[in-house]
């Protein structure tokens, strides 16, 4: 698959007006307080290089990330690189990562009936522990950020958390079926996320940022590896602890 032929969601007036109305109607809605600013790195879809230089890279500063897995992309080319294997999910199982859910098909879950989206949860689940998961995933990512409310307000149960792709820092109110989070790429976001970060260090926030590949010349979803590692080493000295989703999630006090 090539660039070209990567599925772009609608960016017409009504599609955004829609995804802004289903962002501020919150499905799971929550109060979120931490004792200290959090951060979590994800890879979304996800292609071999986040695997392993993306793992190596969060690895050597003593921090884990957590991956959303689309099993049906499984050993395929996608347009940020040739995807992962089992094999990739069992290593970042074993080194403390955290495997989350991508839906099995990587649909547009804004365009499609929620009881599709549902079953794709489901058969996914199924794949990625037969693959070597281990458990069903206990965070979702919505393919492309897309969701509605009708899907937000009937996830499983299983699910702690569904992240979206709006930016925002999670502290205070916020929707546990859509967490907001920033990309790692595109224009202007080292700004936006060093502003994130001093703002969430001072409010003991939670910032969420997202991925595909880590390459020195990465995709126009991507990041190099420099970038990745420059963005640890800025949240760490301004106190961060990095943690996967589920683990950040679970330093919320109540």
């Amino acid at each position: 698959m090539t660039v070209s032929d990567a599925y772009v969601p609608p960016r017409d007036l009504l599609s955004k007006f829609r995804r802004r109305a289903t962002q501020w109607r919150a499905a799971r809605p929550a109060h979120l307080k931490f004792d200290q600013p959090l951060l979590s790195i994800c890879f979304d879809d996800f292609p071999v290089s986040a695997a392993n230089e993306g793992a190596r890279i969060l690895e050597r500063r003593g921090a884990r990330a957590t991956y959303y897995a689309a099993a049906g992309m499984a050993d395929a080319d996608g347009p940020c690189g040739r995807n992962f294997s089992a094999r990739d999910i069992v290593r970042l199982n074993d080194t403390g990562h955290e495997i989350g859910c991508h839906t099995f098909d990587h649909a547009d879950c804004a365009r499609r009936a929620p009881f599709e989206t549902l079953r794709s949860l489901a058969k996914n689940r199924d794949v990625l522990n037969a693959m070597g998961a281990r458990e069903p995933a206990r965070t979702l990512a919505y393919p492309y950020g897309e969701t509605q409310h009708a899907l937000k307000s009937h996830l499983p149960s299983r699910f702690y958390s569904a992240r979206g792709v709006l930016p925002g820092i999670n502290v205070g109110r916020a929707d546990l079926a859509q967490l907001r989070a920033f990309a790692l790429f595109g224009d202007g976001w080292k700004e936006a996320l060093s502003t994130a970060l001093k703002h969430a260090a001072k409010r003991k926030g939670w910032v969420i940022g997202f991925t595909h590949d880590i390459a020195d010349a990465p995709s126009a979803w991507g990041t190099t590896g420099a970038d990745l590692d420059a963005v640890l080493s800025s949240a760490r000295e301004l106190g961060f602890t990095i943690l996967p989703v589920t683990a950040a999630l679970e330093r919320r006090i109540a």
